[in-house]
């Protein structure tokens, strides 16, 4: 929650100070603020349980249904997917449409740049 209230304080301030200052925010910064829309139902941090959700660390790469512990539905277990970029951005956008079956409740409202800024910080913060 602190990382939070951080990154919003900071993005107001720069609204704030206007001119020069409403520099665009680097896509990892928008990527970390379009995750906080994730954080509700997915962790990201090494050895942090999961939520409703699986654990994302690691998740770019890999194949899907993969975390340990967690309980993915038959339709996610079977869907022999990898989760590179081309998938991914699918997945953010309608998760019922890939996998039907899929227990992901999630309305996208995230914009493409938002999805690639998103994918930017799951790629630099789930190592």
């Amino acid at each position: 929650m602190k990382t939070t209230r951080l990154v919003a304080t900071a993005l107001l301030g720069l609204t704030l100070l206007g001119g020069a200052a409403q520099a665009e925010p680097s896509a990892a910064l928008r990527g970390r603020i379009a995750f906080m829309r994730c954080a509700a139902c997915h962790s990201l941090g090494a050895g942090e349980p999961h939520k409703v959700g699986p654990n994302l660390r690691g998740v770019i790469g890999g194949s899907a249904a993969q975390a340990a512990g967690y309980n993915y539905t038959p339709a996610l277990r079977q869907s022999d997917l990898r989760w590179d970029d081309a998938t991914l951005k699918r997945w953010i956008r309608d998760p019922a449409a890939l996998v039907p079956g899929t227990s992901m409740a999630y309305s996208n409202s995230l914009g493409e740049a938002d999805i690639e800024a998103l994918l930017v910080f799951l790629k630099s913060a789930g190592h």
